[in-house]
């Protein structure tokens, strides 16, 4: 399988990803699917400027999804980066077979409450998780390979309780 890394970091490209996640899994591309960057010249040539040696594509959600399956089946490795569990959501929803997303960083917000030192949900995101739950995908928290990974439901058990239960 070409997909080693399915994460969701509202940084998308930056070091823990080029370097610590990089270093563990060395993948020859990095999609970023996110329609208002995918939108943007000048963010797509940031983006693909802060992956030196990598193919960096800079999609929008609809055409990772479309592609995904094809990407799968590619020759070498590839990170897949959404920016936040709306957008994760979305690519599910919209036919991309995802196993299990790793969560980098969601970072405060007002309205939004810490769940793990790098991890901030409100509403949304929290609606966003159980149905990418409902799908079968997994949530993982972890920034960094060395570190220890955790289930998102289990910094949060509101997840496994129904749409709109209180935090």
């Amino acid at each position: 399988m070409c997909w080693l890394l399915h994460r969701i970091d509202d940084r998308l490209i930056h070091g823990q990803v080029v370097v610590a996640w990089g270093s563990r899994y060395d993948p020859r591309r990095i999609w970023v699917a996110d329609d208002p960057t995918a939108a943007s010249a000048w963010e797509r040539e940031l983006l693909q400027s802060s992956a030196p040696g990598l193919d960096v594509r800079v999609v929008t959600i609809a055409e990772a999804a479309r592609d995904h399956a094809a990407e799968a089946a590619a020759t070498g490795g590839a990170f897949l980066l959404v920016r936040d569990l709306a957008a994760a959501r979305e690519l599910v929803e919209a036919g991309a077979e995802v196993a299990v997303f790793n969560i980098g960083g969601l970072h405060y917000a007002p309205g939004k409450d810490k769940v793990h030192e790098s991890v901030y949900l409100d509403a949304g995101d929290r609606d966003a998780a159980r149905a990418l739950l409902a799908h079968g995908v997994a949530l993982v928290v972890r920034d960094v390979p060395a570190s220890r990974a955790v289930s998102l439901a289990t910094l949060d058990p509101t997840l496994l309780r129904g749409a709109g239960s209180a935090p």
